[in-house]
Order: C-alpha cells, then sequence, then structure tokens
C-alpha cells in the first residue's frame, strides 16, 4: 500500500508528460490518437494553461484527469475554472488516486466544473461538490426524420436492422416552414468571427461561463471530426443573434447547435431557431438537440415552442470550489453543449 508522499511523488501535469503516453492511456479507453492530439495538445487553445493531470507508476500513466480551461464571471470578479473529462484510474492497487487527482488540478483552478458523467463518476464528485444541481442541464431533441425514432429503437432492440429501411429512414416527421425575416440569414462555414461579439451571455445567473472566441474554435471548428456552420441575420448592423451548428464529418443524420443573442432580440432569436431547424431539414437530419438550464425559461419556452422535446434524464451539475468562503456557491448558467466536451460526444 502507498503512503501519500510515494503517490504525490508520482502526480505530474499534462505539460510534463510525453504525448505518446497519454494516447497510450487514453488509447484503451477507447479514445483515437486524433482525439488526444486535438483535445489535449492545441498550444493555441491551451496557452500555458494546464490541460490534465497524471498518475505515473513504473513509468506509466495509471490515472488521469482531463481538464478544459476556461473563466467563471461571477459578480465582483472573473474566476479560474476548468471543466473535468476523460477521468479514469486504471492502474487495480491505486486506491484513492481518482481524489488526489481531484486535490492536484484544484491547485491549479479555484473552480472545477462538470455537467453529467457516468454513475461512478457521478458517486465520487457528489462527495466533493460543493455545489450539487441533479436536474440542471436539460437536453432538447426535436425529431425531423423517422430515422430519429428508429435509431433510438436500435439501441433498444441492437439487432434491430434499422440501417436496411434506407428511404423509411429519410420519411419526414414534420416539415419545419420556411420563416419569414426581413433581412436574409447568412450561414457561414466553421465557426464565424461574428459570434465573437455575441458571447457575452444578456441572461445569466450570479456565476456564469465566459467564454471567448478561442473557446470556440477549439471546441468545435478545430474538432478533427465535426464540420460546423454559423447562422446569423444580416440587417445591415451588428448581428443581435447568432448561431452555431454542427454534425459529426461522417454523417449529416444528427445536429447540434447553440444560439447567442441580445438581450431585447427575441424576434431575432425566434427567426434564427426556426431558420436553423429549416436548414438542418434540407440537409436530411434525422434530429436535432440542444443542452439548456432549467433556469432558462425563455429558452426553453422558445425550445417548446418549435416542437423540440425534454428528454426524460436531465445532466447534474457539479461545482468543486477549492476555496472555502463559508458563502453558497451560486448555480452555473447558461448551459449548452460547449460546456465540459460534449461538444464532439455524439
Amino acid at each position: 500500500m502507498y503512503n501519500f508522499q510515494d503517490m504525490a511523488s508520482r502526480f505530474q501535469p499534462l505539460s510534463a508528460l510525453d504525448p505518446d503516453s497519454l494516447i497510450e492511456y487514453l488509447g484503451r479507453e477507447g479514445h483515437a490518437a486524433e482525439a488526444v492530439r486535438w483535445k489535449y495538445f492545441d498550444s493555441r487553445f491551451n496557452r500555458n494553461r494546464e490541460r490534465g493531470y497524471a498518475w505515473v507508476k513504473d513509468g506509466k500513466i495509471g490515472g488521469f484527469l482531463g481538464l478544459v480551461p476556461f473563466l467563471v464571471a461571477a459578480t465582483d470578479r472573473v474566476i479560474d475554472a476548468a471543466w473535468t473529462c476523460d477521468w479514469s484510474v486504471q492502474d487495480p492497487t491505486a486506491r484513492g488516486i481518482g481524489i488526489l487527482l481531484i486535490r492536484q488540478a484544484q491547485e491549479k483552478y479555484e473552480f472545477l466544473t462538470q455537467l453529467g458523467g457516468n454513475d461512478a463518476t457521478q458517486r465520487i464528485i457528489s462527495r466533493l461538490s460543493s455545489k450539487t444541481v441533479n436536474d440542471a442541464g436539460i437536453v432538447f431533441h426535436l425529431p425531423l426524420r423517422v430515422g430519429a425514432m428508429l435509431r433510438v429503437a436500435r439501441r433498444k432492440v441492437p439487432k434491430l436492422p434499422v440501417d436496411a429501411f434506407g428511404f423509411v429512414n429519410r420519411m419526414p416527421v414534420r416539415w419545419p416552414p420556411r420563416p419569414l425575416a426581413a433581412a436574409p440569414v447568412i450561414v457561414e462555414p466553421g465557426v464565424s468571427q461574428v459570434l465573437g461579439q455575441l458571447l457575452e451571455p444578456a441572461k445569466h445567473g450570479d456565476i456564469y461561463s465566459r467564454y471567448d472566441f478561442e473557446y470556440l474554435r477549439w471546441q468545435v471548428g478545430d474538432c478533427p471530426f465535426l464540420d460546423s456552420e454559423t447562422c446569423y441575420i444580416a440587417d445591415g448592423a451588428t448581428p443581435r443573434a447568432a448561431a452555431l451548428v454542427w454534425r459529426e464529418k461522417a454523417s449529416t443524420d444528427f445536429w447540434r447547435f447553440a444560439v447567442w443573442s441580445r438581450g431585447d432580440a427575441e424576434k431575432e432569436l425566434e427567426i434564427l431557431v426556426s431558420s436553423v431547424i429549416r436548414r438542418v431539414y434540407e440537409a436530411n437530419g434525422f434530429l436535432l438537440s440542444f443542452v439548456v438550464s432549467r433556469l432558462d425559461q425563455s429558452l426553453i419556452a422558445l425550445l417548446r415552442s418549435k416542437n423540440f422535446v425534454a428528454a426524460p434524464r436531465r445532466r447534474p451539475l457539479h461545482i468543486i470550489a477549492s476555496k472555502k468562503t463559508g458563502e453558497p456557491v451560486p448555480e452555473l448558467w447558461p448551459l449548452s453543449y460547449l460546456d465540459t466536451d460534449y461538444a464532439y460526444r455524439f
């Protein structure tokens, strides 16, 4: 059995690791080498920020915690934070190492945050968390073609030959109307610089994620597995609402999106969401999905008005605060598919 000093001496930040060692380790967890290189070794996004911690035994990684750095804006200050991801311990002798990896990351980031995760992770994180909201994130889906329902059926009955149904897959569930906009909806390939003007959320909680353009570009635009586009209404001025829409490169079946708008741009946002729906439909998309905070009631109402349906299982939010001030930690919102590493996990 190892004492703390023995274990602590084997903790290493990701910046000190040989990339090939992490590629090998995460490869055993099912991650492609291309994904690991993009996710953890993009120097433009990393900008000298620590992207993870490993426990190394006999020269090999035995446990790892991945981090996605971002900023949390509070009333009177900005907080260094990181979403946790790819948390695992492969060495069977490494009892307690998972928690100690979290402790290592806490020395670098005041807030460690997690949205969702498997049941085992939830059990551990909930014990460490300063704030847990079990129903924080709601996933909304809009089925556009029969294939969306057939894929759900195949998950329940794996032997169901869904892919053999061809034309049935692409039969429309509904025909979304063409939205009427006073100005044309512009579509730019990739993550447009236009989004940089809208990233500060108009509605937010006492604390909220403050993402910059580099975060979006890394998360979606630079991801080797995604195709994306930016949609906004061109009215001769700075856009008042914009959407980032993406899918896997290998398929046009399943799509996701995130939106931003000015506080008084409800009409533009409604037109924009309708335009995204129509565009995905015309691209033969099966399903369009969106993540929203339970507290974002106006956005929830808009999604419901467009026939989006909430998934029964919600995503819990955990915030681990390194500084114990005695003050309650507020709920972080808004939420979206851009939180943690969900954007590419279809």
